[in-house]
Formats: C-alpha cells, structure tokens, sequence
C-alpha cells in the first residue's frame, strides 16, 4: 500500500480533529471482538494525536491514568473512564481483529507483508499506528538501514576529487570543517542528511558536495528538489549565487533546475497518487532534498520508494526549524537516532582523516547512522547580528536561559517589544520604504518584498497573520499610504495554492504594482533575476502577506522580522517556532511576546512520537 499525499496532509485541514470519530465509526462495525468502548477511544485518541504531530499513539504512557487528567477536555468522549493497563489494552486491540501485533522485529517484520492488510499496527512498544503511517515509517527504515553501510571508494580518490575543486582542511591542527566532513560522508555512503542552522553554510556544501561527486562519476544524473514551489525557487537563486561565486562548479549547477518534491515524483491529484514508484523509478543517480524538515514521512516514503535500487539520497535541513505540518517529524527523528552534537561514528572519523588529514570528535558506539548525519556548527551569517546569533546558537545548543539573556541584552539586531503599537514604530521606516517602493520600476518594488515581514504563530485570532495585515493596512492609511482598492501598489501578496499552469506555487511572493497604463498587475521574481507580470484575474487563491504565518516563511529572509507570538499559553508557544521566526531576519528580529510565557516557551521543545528513530537504532 502506497501512502498518498492526501493522507499525509489530513492533520493541518481544519477538520482534523473529526477524524477520529469518522474513524471509529466507520471501523467499529468491522471489528471481531474485544471491547469496543475501548476500541473507540482509542481510535478517536490516535486521531486526536495525530491531529497534534505524533505519527503514533503510545500506549504505554497512557496505560492505568485517568483519561480526563488534570481537567484535559481535549480527549475523546465516549468510552472508559481510566484507560486500561497495557497487557490488558494490548491483548482488547488483539481480539479486535482491526489490529496487526508485530512481533520484536518491528518495521522489519516480515509477517506484515504477507498478512491481511488491517486498519491499525502495534508495534512491540506498544505504539499504536494508523496502517498508512506504519507504511510510511517502515518504508524508509527498510530504505535506508542497508544505506548506512559505506561503498567501496578510496579515501585517494575523494582526496584528488577534493583537491580539484581547491578544497582543503583547516590550516590549524585541530581545527574541524564540517562542510570537507560532509563531502567525506557523502562520498562514502548512498545517504548524508546535512543539518545545520541558517547561515552554517549548507547551501554552499552541498554545491561542494555535488561539484566532488560528479568528479568522482562524471556522469551522474543528479535532481534538486524542496517541498514546496517557493522552497525549490530560492534554492535555484542561491546554488546560481554560488555558481558565480565558485566558477570550477558554474557548468554543474547551471544546469540544476530545482523542482518541487510532488512535480519530481509526477503527483496526480485526481487519484491522489504518484506516477513514480517501484514500476517506474526516478531516472536519478542522486536526489537531493532541502528544506527537509517540512517532509512528512509519507512524502519521504513515496521518494524512498521512487529511487533506483543504487541510488543516493541527501536530504538538507535545519533539525531545530518547525516541523511539517503533517505527522511526523523525519529529520528530528533521524538527528534523534543518529546524536551528531556528539560527533562521528569510528568509521567516518577514519575515512574523513584518511581524506583530509582532519581528526573529528567520535562516538564510541554510535550506531551505524552516525556515519551518515553531520551537523554543521559555524555560523557565517550572523557576524554582524550578535544578538540573533546569540539567540539562536542558545536555542540550538538548548539553553533557553542563555536565550532570553541574548533577547534582554539590548543588542540593536534583536529587541523585545512591549505591545503592537511599539512593533509597528520599530517598524515605520521599512514599512513606508515598501509601499513607496511599488511606485518605483518593477525591480525596485520586488525588492522590497524582502525588506520586512511580521510573522505570527497562527493565521487567525488577535495576533494572527490576518489581523497584523488589517493593523499594518489600517497604519499605512492614516499616513496618507492609498490601501482602500483592494489592488493598491505595493500589496504584498501570498499564494496559497500552487497554478501549475502559471508556474506559480504555493508560498509565492508576488506585490501589486500599476503599469504604464495605471492597471494594477502581480510582479514575481523569476529565478533568473527577470520579473513576470500576472493579471489579478489570473492568480489563484492568495492573500494579503505584510504578515504571514511562520509556517508560511520557513526557508525564507527578510532585512527586518517581527515576530508576534500568541497573548495566551498554549501549544504553539514552542521553542522551535520561536527559533524559525527570528531567524528569518537578516538585519534586525523584533519579538512581541508575554514575557511571563517567554521563559517556558523558549524551553519547550515538543518531541512528536514516532518508532523512526528505534528503528534505526536510537531511543
């Protein structure tokens, strides 16, 4: 059973949260024995934590508590009081019927491929799944542990490979790049998942990295891919920035054209499906993937499953970014397994000195992965920001005292502000600098679509992303700024859904701007530097984007970042939110926060469950 995108997207649609008793009804009359009040409940609290990220339901953290603990009134209705014990829940879902119970081999048990197919997995861990998700979950396990073994490459020949495109190790003994680890690490391994924070330089290792492998088979067939249109655009404007800036690389990355991860695979929405797979495979030798923390397992799965059998596969990222919107959480889970904070395993660190010359810290007895994660850990982008990039190596290294220390410090780059009015101020230069800009020559009124952005944690509610652009709007109109037509030049505007046919995606910028004819058109960047003009009349679905949500603005940077969290505790005050949003600023981050949730917010880092990480040999 393939998974489907549509499944993977079913936890961000607004009706989530019904699922559950769709599910259970739709189910319980299939259902053998057992107890069927429990079956309910589980199947509503599955759905429910799915709703919430977790790929699975664990049971055993449930098991003998109360199912309206501490007053919770999120959790299903019907069915028992208490939840059961686990031997005792266990054995109900077994006499359901409804329910496959592997045995200690887990994603690798051969009795799941020939047995009945059934709604619903438990796994030796008590974790319960949806069948869709288990399939996900095991696809890649079984993909990718027999690709954490290394090749059959000489250390001389990634040597030589390195030495052509004037790459060297650190002059000083003792010193680590990363990035020539990394290149090692790919060379060795048909898998790298690179990590690394905004500005640590993964863009520019992995044209290294491309520029080192096409040396070492001169005809490898490689494809660039991101998860969404915007994501796969700024990708193709920064490998070119590369390309200028590294000319033995310029032929190999010119010809790299970044698609979408849905267009590579040959998405069919009408069936929901893909047209790539085990019968028709990627005609690739290596497929690269960025902005990897917005891959939910079922996407990944699809991919892994659409690869030719000696394919590589290098996934690029940023782990302490939000994750997708769907279930799951593939590149923390991978991060999980693998600990690169840590170092190496002891078969890279010899391959990487054989190499380079360079000695890397090494785990001991890490497990076969670590070979094939590396974090980099140096910051070139922030130089000239000490107080963003002192907020966001606190975050990465998980002390959120160190954090709040970088926000209350007073640097210019990054400030707390006391309430909206005081964000907008802040913000009064670069705001009146964008609308006037639209007024100018097309590229000009482009350009400053990257001068600022307010982000916001949800799209709805008092400081949600729609009500920040009726008080940006409302602003700019009693400073004689014309906002009244709803195509006013200098709108930003953001595209919601992807128009094949226009060739505009998803999470694209455009802004309204008037023609020599005062008729208002839509410009958007295209990735060669020109503009494109589309008709409002031909846009899909969009919306108004001075504001935006930090879902929407993962990947992207703006000179100036207002970041507006949420008046009240809840879910969504989250370190990992916290960090993608003030690091989307290039200049300066401005956070509009509670400070009494501040401190707790930036300590929580929400861990979604999964059995990805067991899988492959982690906790």
């Amino acid at each position: 059973m393939n998974p489907t995108a549509k499944g993977a997207a079913a936890s961000a649609r607004p009706d989530a949260p019904e699922l559950g008793p769709r599910l259970a009804t739709l189910l319980l009359p299939r259902a053998r024995g057992g107890d069927p009040a429990l079956l309910r409940a589980s199947i509503e609290q599955l759905c429910l934590d799915r709703d919430h990220g977790h790929v699975c339901l664990q049971l055993a953290e449930l098991a003998g508590r109360s199912r309206r603990a501490e007053g919770a009134d999120d959790g299903p209705a019907a069915g028992p009081t208490d939840w059961p014990a686990l031997d005792a829940w266990r054995t109900a879902l077994r006499a359901s019927g409804l329910c496959h119970v592997l045995g200690a081999n887990g994603a690798l048990d051969a009795d799941f491929d020939t047995e009945a197919p059934l709604p619903l997995v438990l796994d030796a861990q008590s974790r319960l799944y949806l069948r869709r998700d288990f399939t996900a979950e095991r696809t890649i396990a079984r993909w990718l542990l027999p690709r954490l073994q290394p090749l059959p490459i000489e250390a001389g020949a990634v040597r030589t490979a390195l030495q052509a495109l004037d790459l060297h190790a650190p002059a000083e003994r003792g010193d680590v790049d990363w990035q020539l680890a990394a290149i090692a690490a790919a060379a060795r391994a048909p898998f790298l998942l690179l990590t690394g924070g905004p500005g640590t330089g993964k863009t520019t290792t992995v044209a290294r990295l491309l520029g080192v492998l096409r040396q070492l088979e001169p005809g490898l067939r490689i494809a660039i891919a991101a998860p969404t249109g915007k994501a796969a655009a700024r990708l193709g404007e920064a490998l070119q920035q590369r390309a200028a800036a590294q000319p033995a690389l310029a032929g190999l990355l010119h010809e790299l054209v970044p698609t979408t991860l849905h267009r590579l695979l040959g998405y069919l929405p009408h069936d929901d499906s893909f047209r790539r797979g085990p019968g028709q495979p990627l005609p690739f030798d290596l497929v690269v993937v960025d902005e990897a923390s917005m891959v939910d397992p079922t996407l990944l799965a699809v991919l892994c499953a659409a690869l030719l059998p000696a394919a590589r596969l290098l996934l690029v990222g940023d782990r302490d970014q939000l994750a997708a919107v769907a279930a799951g959480q593939v590149l923390g889970d991978l991060c999980r397994a693998a600990r690169p904070e840590r170092g190496c395993g002891p078969g890279l660190a010899t391959f990487v000195q054989a190499v380079t010359g360079m000695a890397v810290p090494v785990q001991n007895s890490a497990n076969p992965i670590a070979d094939c994660v590396i974090a980099l850990r140096t910051n070139h982008r922030f130089g000239q920001q000490p107080g963003i990039g002192a907020f966001a190596r606190a975050l990465a290294e998980r002390q959120p005292d160190a954090a709040l220390l970088a926000l209350q410090h007073g640097h210019a780059d990054l400030q707390l502000v006391a309430d909206g009015n005081a964000a907008l101020g802040a913000l009064a230069e670069p705001l009146l600098a964008a609308a006037a800009a639209a007024r100018g020559e097309p590229e000009a009124a482009l350009r400053a679509l990257a001068t600022l952005r307010v982000l916001t944690a949800t799209r709805h509610g008092p400081m949600g992303a729609v009500a920040w652009n009726q008080r940006i709007e409302a602003w700019l109109g009693q400073r004689a700024v014309r906002v009244e037509q709803p195509w006013y030049p200098g709108r930003p505007i953001l595209v919601t859904t992807n128009d094949h046919q226009n060739r505009i995606w998803n999470g694209d910028l455009g802004v309204v701007w008037l023609d020599g004819d005062g008729r208002a058109v839509v410009l958007f960047p295209n990735a060669d530097g020109s503009v494109r003009k589309v008709p409002p009349l031909r846009l899909p679905a969009h919306e108004t984007a001075w504001a935006m949500t930090v879902h929407k603005a993962q990947g992207s940077e703006f000179d100036h970042v207002l970041l507006a969290m949420p008046e009240r505790e809840g879910p969504l005050w989250q370190a990992s939110l916290i960090y993608t949003g003030i690091t989307r600023a290039r200049r300066r981050a401005l956070l509009l926060a509670e400070p009494a949730l501040l401190r707790a917010g930036l300590g929580h880092w929400p861990a979604r469950a999964s059995g990805l990480a067991a899988a492959l040999g982690g906790a």
